[in-house]
């Protein structure tokens, strides 16, 4: 799981009602974890102070059940990143499986079974360096019967600290060793074929830059090696790789290249890339034909954007064939007029990459489009002919314009944001430069309807005989709330309109001005789209100026 940061944004659009949902949320049901084998994931975990529980591993949009005393609980599954940060953990209780989020720092575990030493070791009878070594032993698996209480965990991230272990011995009995964070952990045989589009290569078995700055690194760029072994730990893992130079090591995973017997049928060109990276050097291009897949390394999370990679063979010679990296099959010809007023056009020599075209650019010009094409992610991709040959481009939606054929008289909308200023939150405060403009309660976000009426350019009248609360703005939308009634009243131009029913009522302020409004009703009322992550501890507001370009509103 990535460590996102903590920001709301708000947006302001115009006086339209916005049904505006839940902010994006960085935890999820599906959350990726792994079994717990008592290896990579412990199989209990010791609490060290109260710890809130959940139904699903996320705290964004579910409040916790209730919480757990300090204790030792039994693990179902978990995160691996379990003794760098905090980490969901599925664990058993007398009420059902449940969920909860920790920091490494407020738990303990039990040491793993076995651990495989990567060099000589002193053992001790105990955990003292001021004794002498009962022995040295040389590299070997050995079994662990206790450690120091966390024994994973360095409050300074330092994966050299050194830390105790006992381990039992045929010949001496229990031992105690000393070895960093990082090499607490096993070593596992296998052989797996792997690309490494750029990786730092050692000779020295779980290297650092310091302590082993005499060791032979190098960085090597798009190469296809074996990978013969991985020594896991909780801090993460290395590879032994082998190479045209011996064997050596890297943090690097690199990507599985897996054998393929599969055929890609191409009606436009393809380019042939020495390795399976667009930036390996001057692909060959295979004219249109059926392309014969030998191998193929599949899309990945880390890099699912740029797809999968085909070792191919064609009529032209063998190299590696990427969709992304080629003109679209389903790219439609076109003929639209393209006024493009932006500054700078950049040229692209595919859609949907980021391969400039020898760093070509247009500026501002009217062109015509020979071919289009509609991304995955709903970009509008457009071919022209240019100096450098067929370029692609992408439009700045907010300068650049279309004239479609056959529909000459339409009437364009454009739109530019600009932004307003940033939120702070102070432990529960809510701050937009020096004025306190909200808070946060029960894991809620209230905001003061007056001061962001202000920041909305509306005007506030109240309390009025009912103690109600009046906000209109310019363009005659104006809206009517009451502290403790879940319902608005909206109004144009001074006409009253409908009704809306909010998920919660406005709360009344503490200082007896305007009630305070929940995040949710804010959207509401006063057309805000937010997108809120995790903490609440920042955010922005964005204000976009809407521009009606040659478009006459009705009355109504």
């Amino acid at each position: 799981m990535r460590n996102k940061s903590t920001l709301a944004f708000l947006m302001g659009i115009g006086l339209l009602l916005a049904a505006a949902a839940h902010g994006n949320a960085s935890e999820y049901a599906d959350t990726p974890t792994e079994p717990a084998d008592a290896i990579r994931i412990p199989r209990t975990l010791t609490l060290l102070e109260d710890t809130p529980y959940y139904v699903i591993p996320n705290a964004l949009v579910n409040k916790a059940e209730g919480a757990f005393s300090p204790q030792t609980v039994e693990v179902i599954e978990a995160e691996t990143r379990w003794a760098e940060m905090p980490n969901w953990w599925k664990i058993h209780t007398t009420f059902g499986d449940k969920w909860i989020k920790v920091d490494p720092g407020k738990i303990d575990v039990p040491p793993p079974p076995k651990i495989t030493l990567m060099e000589n070791t002193a053992i001790y009878t105990k955990a003292s360096t001021q004794l002498q070594p009962s022995a040295v032993l040389s590299p070997q698996q050995v079994e662990v019967v206790g450690a120091e209480k966390q024994w994973f965990y360095s409050p300074k991230h330092d994966e050299n600290e050194l830390k105790w272990l006992k381990i039992r011995t045929s010949w001496l009995g229990d031992q105690w060793i000393r070895l960093p964070l990082k090499q607490i952990g096993s070593y596992y045989s296998h052989t797996k074929k792997k690309y490494y589009g750029g990786a730092e290569f050692s000779s020295v078995p779980l290297w650092n830059h310091v302590a082993d700055s005499s060791a032979s690194h190098r960085q090597i760029r798009d190469q296809i090696f074996t990978e013969t072994g991985e020594f896991q730990s909780p801090l993460g893992s290395f590879y032994q790789v082998e190479t045209p130079e011996g064997t050596r090591w890297t943090r690097y995973p690199g990507e599985f290249a897996t054998e393929a017997n599969e055929t890609i049928t191409r009606r436009q060109s393809a380019p042939l890339y020495p390795s399976p990276s667009p930036y390996s050097g001057k692909p060959n291009v295979a004219a249109p034909q059926t392309l014969t897949v030998f191998e193929k390394i599949e899309a990945n999370p880390v890099r699912d954007w740029e797809g999968t990679w085909y070792h191919v063979r064609a009529n032209e010679g063998e190299g590696w064939f990427n969709p992304n990296y080629a003109d679209p099959e389903d790219a439609k010809p076109d003929n639209t007029e393209i006024d493009l007023q932006s500054d700078k056009t950049w040229l692209y020599q595919y859609p949907d990459s980021s391969q400039l075209l020898n760093y070509g650019v247009l500026g501002p010009q009217k062109i015509r489009a020979s071919a289009a094409w509609t991304a995955p992610n709903g970009t509008r991709w457009f071919q022209i002919p240019t100096f450098l040959g067929n370029a692609w481009i992408n439009l700045n939606p907010t300068r650049d314009r279309l004239q479609l054929p056959g529909r000459e008289q339409d009437m364009q909308i454009s739109g530019e944001i600009s932004r307003k200023g940033a939120i702070y939150k102070t432990d529960n405060a809510l701050t937009f430069g020096d004025a306190k403009v909200g808070y946060e309660h029960d894991r809620e976000l209230f905001f003061h309807s007056g001061v962001v009426a202000k920041m909305y350019q509306y005007t506030v009248t109240g309390p009025d005989r009912e103690n109600g609360w009046t906000f209109a703005h310019p363009s005659g939308y104006s809206f009517r709330i009451k502290a403790g009634e879940k319902k608005a009243a909206i109004s144009w131009k001074g006409e009253p309109r409908r009704s809306v029913i909010l998920s919660a009522a406005p709360v009344a302020s503490a200082d007896k001005e305007a009630p305070d409004l929940r995040i949710d009703e804010m959207r509401t009322l006063f057309g805000a789209s937010t997108e809120v992550t995790p903490n609440h501890s920042e955010g922005c507001y964005i204000l976009p100026n809407i521009r009606l370009a040659l478009l006459t509103l009705p009355p109504r």
